[in-house]
């Protein structure tokens, strides 16, 4: 499983600059990459979750592994936003997104930043510094999600 997400995200992650560029082919794209990327996203974020509330055990070497993961993720999904037309079809983003573009774009920023400060305090091994760190990146996901996110 973990070879599987790093091989995706490396896959996502080396088409983001062309996704920059506008190599999406459609709307229908831009949606699906960056559902993708939040769901890798999200699996990675939820193990770490598990690791944190003692729901699974605490590897400290596979959850500094998330941690790079997620910070890796963090840069890739927000370019799918860029496309237009896709504010349409199955996704859950809501028009607030394009309504208010300079406060999604501050909290995609914050959400980056969070990641990379969790990226790096893994490396400390420092339990205290982890947890406040990884409640951050939490707060970052809920800020946008409760604006941004249908449910």
């Amino acid at each position: 499983m973990k070879r599987t997400c790093f091989a995706l995200a490396l896959t996502l992650a080396s088409t983001g600059a062309l996704a920059a560029d506008g190599a999406f082919n459609s709307a229908e794209d831009a949606i699906d990459y960056r559902q993708a990327a939040f769901g890798l996203i999200k699996e990675n974020f939820s193990d770490m979750w598990a690791m944190m509330k003692d729901k699974k055990p605490m590897d400290e070497k596979a959850f500094a592994q998330r941690a790079q993961h997620l910070a890796l993720l963090a840069q890739i999904p927000f370019t799918g936003f860029d496309v237009a037309g896709s504010d349409k079809g199955d996704t859950s983003a809501l028009p607030a997104i394009w309504q208010k573009r300079d406060e999604f774009d501050a909290k995609a920023s914050q959400f980056q930043l969070a990641t990379e400060r969790l990226a790096q305090v893994t490396q400390s091994g420092d339990a205290g510094d982890i947890k406040k760190a990884f409640g951050a990146v939490g707060k970052t996901c809920k800020g946008c999600h409760d604006n941004f996110k249908a449910e």
